[in-house]
């Protein structure tokens, strides 16, 4: 995991966590313009850069954790995070309810699908990270085929992930638990997705919590395509 900051250490601290497939550059969008309110923290996951190996969830809140103490940051105002960056999110939140004050968790894939399930995810994925390896096809065109029109965003840093990561990757998104938090809790967290996102279908298992429909967007659609009002509305005072 690579960590990257901006703006100023003495302002309350957000976390953002980015989907399968990008990097930190995903928030460039909105990097400046949250810098001007907080310290923004935004780490490259395990497994999306070079040399490195994606193991799990809980060993990328670890790293995320160790991180925010050696820094000194003992809370954070708010955590986002996108598809598996949204996982993350959600499982570091449960674990750190205490000093979150907020949680935005966008299009997150909340499922624990039976293992048959995870399998054929697990081929499917492994199969389109075959062709846009070989170099024989349009990497955007498969990415966008497999991943929900993510592919503008995801063609740069998929090529680089291996197998093995991307299997570890699978379990992050589709074998996840939806935690029985007290009230005062859930009502720190925003669930949001759009109506197009094949990630809705997972909203029965969220039914304790405030969940937001987008209409008319894809997975992520909402931020990748108006990422300041995305910021206005979900983060910014």
């Amino acid at each position: 995991m690579i960590f990257h900051t901006y703006g100023n250490k003495n302002n309350k601290a957000v976390l953002l966590i980015h989907t399968l497939f990008t990097s930190a550059a995903f928030f460039a969008p909105v990097t400046d313009l949250l810098a001007k309110e907080f310290f923004v923290i935004i780490p490259t996951l395990s497994g999306h850069h070079d040399r490195s190996l994606y193991r799990s969830t809980e060993d990328e809140i670890r790293q995320i954790s160790e991180f925010l103490t050696a820094n000194d940051i003992p809370s954070l105002y708010a955590i986002a995070g996108f598809s598996l960056g949204g996982n993350i999110a959600y499982r570091y939140f449960c674990e750190h309810s205490e000093t979150v004050e907020k949680a935005i968790i966008d299009s997150a894939p909340l499922f624990h699908f039976p293992r048959l399930i995870q399998n054929h995810f697990q081929k499917s994925y492994a199969k389109c990270l075959r062709r846009i390896k070989s170099g024989k096809y349009d990497v955007e065109k498969e990415l966008n085929h497999y991943f929900n029109g993510m592919g503008k965003y995801q063609k740069e840093i998929a090529p680089t992930v291996s197998f093995e990561s991307l299997e570890n990757l699978v379990a992050s998104c589709y074998r996840t638990t939806v935690y029985n938090l007290p009230a005062a809790q859930r009502k720190k967290v925003i669930f949001l997705y759009g109506t197009k996102d094949a990630a809705r279908l997972c909203k029965p298992r969220l039914k304790n919590y405030s969940v937001l429909s987008v209409k008319g967007y894809g997975h992520c659609g909402f931020y990748r395509e108006n990422p300041a009002e995305w910021a206005k509305k979900f983060l910014l005072p």
